[in-house]
């Protein structure tokens, strides 16, 4: 009987071990493992990641392949959190894969062992980075994976148009566009509506180019905030390059310890007709959708989301909270609406916290405020107001 067999799916777990990169969740475990990999490039990288030194941190940190395989424990969790998606996309059979800001070639080299019938390039501006790409590829002993040092302004005079049906970007496109402003906003749609985008779309337009018309882009930029989320799609869009919500996902995962979530976005060419604010909402909301009942609470932008969608509002009171030293400013309200009150709490750098309960609960809707103050009060003092008018600036 001949029967084909399957292809044994590769392991992320097995190909990070085979690399020697491990997995920590303190600054001390990391720094013990680098140092004890090469002390005089650890001492000489430590003040560049504090940003106590300036210099180029990508040139030590590549400086020999042992050295940058070992600080990738750095970024461990996060690179196996976003290949985890990528490999969940079952939908991808690409062909030829175009991977930007490639820097030691670890991911372009995961996505050669992934798709072994695919041709993956990577590209980046460091010559040290793509060296060391290129002897991570030998040492895997990758025949279908190529690396060249290049600019990415340069980079519609070295490929076709439609010449790749992936491309990858991984945290990268903050330092080809220029770094994000903080934003600062009170409410989200009101933000974006005056801030649509950030930088300039022809940044991007090269990816329209290169694109198949039937391709696919993966990203998984620095966008820390839903407002520099909002922008990104926004951005794409304009370069005529649509975010596809219902593929895309939010990602999470820890620095060293720290807990983090970042967006992996997924964008195609086609259009489906869905805003900005629209997408943004379903992939915030993914596997816990808004239900505007009493009794109900929702933490961060899933907050934001459920307190548009309530409509029309009616303000109750409010206590302000100005940190000292700082910009950041809190606001502690209660709004109503004909059959629920509302507790929201939000700060002007994105913290959002929303409680529902039955209108005329007032009693219960103090207490939840004095509860959400107070684990802000300590960092400034406050000032209560009982209308709009009389809310400070």
């Amino acid at each position: 009987m001949t029967k084909e067999t399957k292809r044994k799916k590769p392991s992320l777990t097995a190909f990070f071990k085979n690399l020697g990169i491990k997995e920590f969740k303190s600054e001390h475990g990391f720094w013990k493992h680098v140092t004890e990999i090469d002390p005089v490039l650890a001492k000489e990288l430590e003040p560049l990641i504090s940003r106590e030194r300036k210099g180029n941190l990508y040139d030590v940190k590549n400086d020999t392949l042992l050295f940058s395989l070992a600080v990738e424990s750095w970024t461990f969790s996060f690179h196996k959190a976003f290949l985890k998606w990528v490999n969940n996309q079952k939908q991808l059979r690409p062909q030829r894969i175009l991977e930007i800001g490639c820097d030691n070639g670890l991911l372009s080299c995961w996505y050669a062992t992934l798709f072994p019938e695919a041709e993956i390039i990577g590209i980046d501006q460091g010559r040290t980075v793509i060296q060391r790409a290129k002897e991570l590829s030998n040492q895997l002993n990758l025949h279908n994976v190529t690396f060249y040092q290049m600019d990415f302004k340069e980079i519609t005079g070295h490929f076709s148009e439609n010449d790749f049906d992936l491309i990858i970007s991984v945290r990268c496109f903050h330092e080809i566009m220029g770094p994000l402003p903080i934003p600062q906003y009170w409410s989200l749609p009101v933000y974006l509506e005056k801030y649509p985008i950030f930088g300039d779309s022809s940044y991007v337009k090269p990816l329209h180019t290169l694109l198949t018309e039937d391709g696919t882009y993966l990203s998984c930029e620095r966008l820390e905030n839903p407002a520099d989320v909002g922008k990104w799609a926004n951005v794409l869009k304009e370069a005529n390059l649509h975010v596809q919500w219902e593929e895309s996902n939010v990602i999470t995962y820890h620095e060293l310890g720290s807990h983090k979530r970042s967006p992996a976005i997924l964008t195609t060419k086609r259009d489906l007709g869905m805003t900005t604010w629209e997408g943004m909402e379903l992939l915030y909301t993914k596997g816990n959708p808004i239900t505007l009942e009493v009794g109900t609470s929702y933490s961060g932008a899933q907050a934001e989301f459920a307190y548009q969608r309530l409509g029309k509002k009616s303000f109750h009171s409010g206590i302000h909270l100005k940190m000292e030293d700082h910009w950041y400013v809190f606001r502690f309200e209660i709004w109503e609406t004909e059959e629920l009150l509302l507790v929201y709490s939000y700060g002007n750098m994105g913290h959002r916290h929303l409680n529902i309960l039955a209108a005329g609960t007032y009693k219960d809707a103090e207490l939840l405020r004095e509860e959400a103050l107070g684990q802000f009060s300590h960092l400034g003092s406050v000032t209560p107001y009982d209308s709009l008018e009389e809310r400070p600036v």
